[in-house]
Parts: structure tokens; C-alpha cells; sequence
């Protein structure tokens, strides 16, 4: 264990509650709770609040010897920083990185280059938009196919509708599935077919590609084949039977807005809230703290708050500071969603 004092640090054998140490040579990673060996005790102290990253930039070194730094690097980063994630595209192979804001994620960036001297090359912030439909909407749909031998058969009949808060069972449940079902029109062992049929669809939307949020379907009757209804034909059916309903259920773009809070001298106020209303922000208040600042509340879509934190200590003088992070999924006004499905259709075509 040792005290930090700058850059000089002192060893020490101790430590007592509210000193602030560091210890050399421990494998750990942020939120880890330390305790004695004769502890028998299972102690853990409380987790910290980890918002949702929602930023993400594409990362790829020039080489493999590149690659291993920053595999190296990148490692670390991930363990003392629990807001920050590493991942893998599943559809390109490439390497993403997702913080809380732009600087957060350049700061990595930067620290790759100077600490591992890894040569790395930086993709466009991605914003993690979503879809999801505004309509109820009926399905019938019938998937038949006769080759030599036995063929496929399964007919699904039945509503999506939007799934509210009210009817999710938890708060991050995104698809619900509703089997309705009487008298055997549908086998119940090809019933979990179905139901992963149905949830097949909710990985790419039909407006742009983004993942589908908030559907629940209703499976009401169907028919089936005593020699060609399989697992596979209905998982089959389930998929177009969701995709017809969707296209008829009014599917929009969600963005994503995050919770802004700026602190700003008085002097500056009106300058921050007529920036944050020239990003689409939603101004939701404003109160005076003790050292005599505003706080300004917000909230901004995600997609207007690049590059915010450049204008805002030009705009103040240095003197304000701000933070943000996730708060919900709102729709796109008609003019952005176009821009979006635009921008992801010409992406989704360079990568083919």
C-alpha cells in the first residue's frame, strides 16, 4: 500500500477509514471490495450506478503487432473504468469501443497512442438508435414448401401491438409473447418455435436495420401438418407472419436523449439554454446552487450533443461544465428520420 502525494508516493503498512491509498501489484478492476484474509464475514460494499453507455466508435489498429497493444491497452481501460465497454460488431468484426460522451471515449483514444503507442485508426460516433411500432396490427401468414420427401407447412395467425411499461414484467423487457392458443390448432411443442421465430425479427427493424424495442405478440391460431409442420417451418412462418405485422403497425425511429445537467455562472445562462434549444433540447428547469451557479436541466437527443463540450467552453469562457447520460428512447421528428434512414442505408452499403 502507499500514499500518494503527487507524483511521490510513500509506503505505508496502514490505512484507516476515509484515506485515500493506492495499492501496487493487484489484479482488479473498479467496484472490487477488498478485506482481510481473516475475514469470515462475505462483505461487499454497493455497487455503483453504471448509466448506459451510448456512444460507440469503430477502433482498429494498422497491424497485428498494433493490435496486440491495443488489445493490451483496451483491457485495462475496461477494468478501471466500468463505463466504458469493449465489444466485438457481430455483422462487420470490427472492434467497438461505447462510453458516456465523445471526450470520454477520445481520452482512451489518446491514451492508447501515448501509453502503449498503439497506431490506431478512429470510426464515426455511432448513435445507438432503435425502432418500434405506434399501431396494432394483424397477422395471417401461411409458409408452404414442397420439395422431394416431406415439405414444410405452418400457418401463425395473430396482433402485434406496442408493448407499454404497464404490461412488461421487467423494466428493461423489450418483446413480450402471448400465447393464445386453444384446441390444438397449433401443437404446444411447436409453439417455442414460434415464439423464437417472433423474436428473430426484433434484431434488425424494417425502417433502417436498428433494433426493434417495445412489440408484444399475440399468437391466437394457426394450422399445422401432421407430415410437413416442423419447428423450422413454423420459426420460419413466425419470422414473416412479424415482419408482415410491422409493416403495417406504423414502425418509427427512436432516438436516444440523455439527461443534461449544465452548471453555468449566471452571466452565461441564457447562452446555454438557447444553445441546448438549438439542439432540439427540451429545457426542463433551472435552479440556483449554493456556490451561486445555475444548474440547468435538459434533456437533448444524443445525436445533437457531439461536439457540445468545445462550444460550451467557448461559449462560457471556460467557465460552465455539463454532464449527461442516458435517460429515454423519444421518436424521430419526420425530417431527422429520413436523414437517419438516408445515412444508414448509403453504411449498411459500403459494408456489403
Amino acid at each position: 500500500m502507499v500514499r500518494m502525494n503527487s507524483n511521490d508516493r510513500e509506503n505505508i503498512d496502514s490505512a484507516g477509514a476515509g484515506d485515500i491509498i493506492a495499492m501496487v501489484g493487484i489484479d482488479c478492476a473498479s467496484g472490487d471490495t477488498f478485506v482481510a484474509d481473516d475475514n469470515l464475514l462475505n462483505v461487499s460494499c454497493e455497487g455503483m450506478h453504471i448509466p448506459i453507455p451510448v456512444i460507440e466508435l469503430s477502433i482498429r489498429a494498422k497491424d497485428k503487432d498494433q493490435q496486440a497493444k491495443m488489445s493490451k491497452g483496451l483491457s485495462r481501460f475496461r477494468k478501471e473504468d466500468p463505463t466504458f465497454h469493449v465489444f466485438t460488431d457481430e455483422e462487420s468484426g470490427e472492434t467497438r469501443i461505447a462510453g458516456m460522451g465523445e471526450l470520454h471515449l477520445e481520452i482512451y483514444v489518446e491514451r492508447l497512442k501515448r501509453e502503449y503507442q498503439a497506431d490506431v485508426e478512429v470510426g464515426a460516433p455511432q448513435v445507438n438508435y432503435r425502432e418500434t411500432i405506434r399501431e396494432e396490427a394483424a397477422f395471417d401468414y401461411t409458409h408452404k414448401k414442397q420439395t422431394g420427401g416431406s415439405g414444410q407447412f405452418g400457418q401463425v395467425v395473430g396482433v402485434i401491438r406496442p408493448l407499454t411499461d404497464d404490461k412488461k414484467e421487467r423494466e428493461d423487457q423489450n418483446f413480450k409473447f402471448n400465447n393464445n392458443i386453444k384446441g390444438g390448432s397449433i401443437p404446444s411443442e411447436f409453439i417455442g418455435a414460434c415464439e423464437k421465430g417472433f423474436e428473430d425479427v426484433m434484431d434488425k427493424g424494417p425502417l433502417a436495420a436498428f433494433p426493434l424495442i417495445d412489440v408484444e405478440v399475440e399468437l391466437n391460431d394457426g394450422k399445422y401438418h401432421d407430415v410437413d409442420s416442423s419447428d423450422m417451418a413454423f420459426r420460419i412462418a413466425s419470422r414473416q407472419a412479424m415482419r408482415q405485422g410491422i409493416s403495417k403497425a406504423s414502425a418509427v425511429i427512436l432516438e436516444p436523449f440523455m439527461q443534461v445537467q449544465v452548471e453555468t455562472p449566471e452571466e452565461f445562462q441564457g447562452f446555454v439554454i438557447g444553445d441546448l434549444s438549438s439542439r432540439r433540447g427540451l429545457i426542463q428547469g433551472s435552479e440556483s446552487n449554493s456556490g451561486g451557479d445555475t444548474i440547468i436541466n435538459a434533456q437533448v437527443p444524443l445525436s445533437e450533443m457531439f461536439g457540445y463540450s468545445t462550444d460550451l467552453r467557448s461559449g462560457s469562457a471556460g467557465k460552465a461544465s455539463y454532464s449527461m447520460e442516458f435517460a429515454e428512447y423519444k421518436a424521430c421528428p419526420s425530417n431527422i428520420q429520413e436523414s437517419v434512414i438516408k445515412a444508414r442505408e448509403e453504411k449498411l452499403a459500403k459494408e456489403e
